[in-house]
């Protein structure tokens, strides 16, 4: 009897076990079929011939019109974005909890149809690629609120959505899309002023006296990499993150927190929630009065 009750038990979980195995070989399947999908659907774009640089790349023309076909529409999607995972977080309604899914999914959909669907940029490469990444991005965004299920309570399906694997491939794109665009502002700026470098330089920890020596789209730049290597997907902008670091070293703030490089300062900056949309402009005159920026809105507004 006891042979036969352990035998019982054994098949329980050898049959419980292949549960799981099947669930989880299901779940990233699904995954992969679902970025397959989306790669798939790019493809004929991506195998495009790529565009060369030349001395009519990255005007100020392209700039401006990247920011208002491709990148406004994808900021304001961002903002909202993250306006709705914070009210799901809050929610106790399943049923309201199941709209708001179901209205970030038509918010994707509807700012993926504001981007223009083929590339203006014929002879910028880092923006035809940045767009392309917004379009990604959306799409898999749309698919992430698509997939999560509102039965739970409105944390954990926030949380669920957050940790959904579209979610986090899609803040990677859309965050190395912006990395492309203040790229681009970069290689702009190097040829309005030859003080500016066209590129960034990968620097482990960069040291206050190292920053104050950049100029700001070298520091936009800069902070654009490193939110893209720390996921930080936020309604505000690279500037303001820099202006907020700059203010805390000429304000005495970072000494007083005995803070010495821009990383531990970004840390902080984020960790604390001490950044705020538009605190680039706040501090745009004090600090910033004959810098070489483009004429984007962003840094008007």
């Amino acid at each position: 009897m006891k042979n036969l009750t352990s035998r019982t038990q054994m098949l329980y979980t050898l049959g419980f076990l292949f549960f799981l195995i099947s669930a989880f070989a299901a779940f990233f399947t699904g995954v992969k079929v679902g970025a397959d999908k989306t790669e798939a659907k790019y493809e004929h774009l991506q195998e495009a011939k790529s565009p060369e640089e030349s001395s009519g790349s990255y005007q100020q023309q392209d700039l401006v019109t990247f920011y208002h076909n491709v990148f406004l529409p994808y900021r304001e999607f961002k903002r909202s974005w993250n306006s709705e995972v914070d009210k799901l977080a809050r929610s106790t309604d399943t049923r309201e909890n199941a709209a708001t899914l179901k209205n970030l999914g038509i918010l994707a959909d509807k700012q993926y149809k504001k981007v223009n669907q083929d590339s203006i940029f014929s002879n910028s490469p880092l923006l035809q690629q940045s767009q392309l990444n917004i379009l990604k991005s959306l799409t898999l965004f749309s698919q992430a609120s698509g997939k999560v299920s509102a039965s739970a309570g409105g944390t954990e399906t926030a949380k669920l959505l957050k940790s959904d694997p579209f979610t986090v491939s899609a803040i990677k794109l859309g965050m190395q899309s912006q990395k492309q665009f203040y790229d681009s502002m970069l290689k702009w700026g190097a040829r309005a002023n030859n003080k500016i470098p066209a590129t960034t330089k990968e620097i482990k920890t960069l040291s206050f006296v190292q920053w104050k020596k950049m100029p700001l789209l070298l520091k936009n730049a800069t902070i654009a990499d490193m939110l893209l290597n720390r996921g930080i997907f936020a309604g505000y902008d690279p500037q303001d993150i820099t202006a907020k670091v700059d203010d805390m070293i000429y304000s005495g703030t970072a000494s007083s927190l005995k803070l010495a490089d821009v990383q531990s300062s970004l840390t902080l900056l984020i960790s604390t929630g001490a950044v705020q949309e538009q605190d680039f402009i706040k501090w745009r005159d004090q600090y910033y009065p004959k810098e070489t920026i483009p004429q984007l809105p962003f840094f008007y507004e």
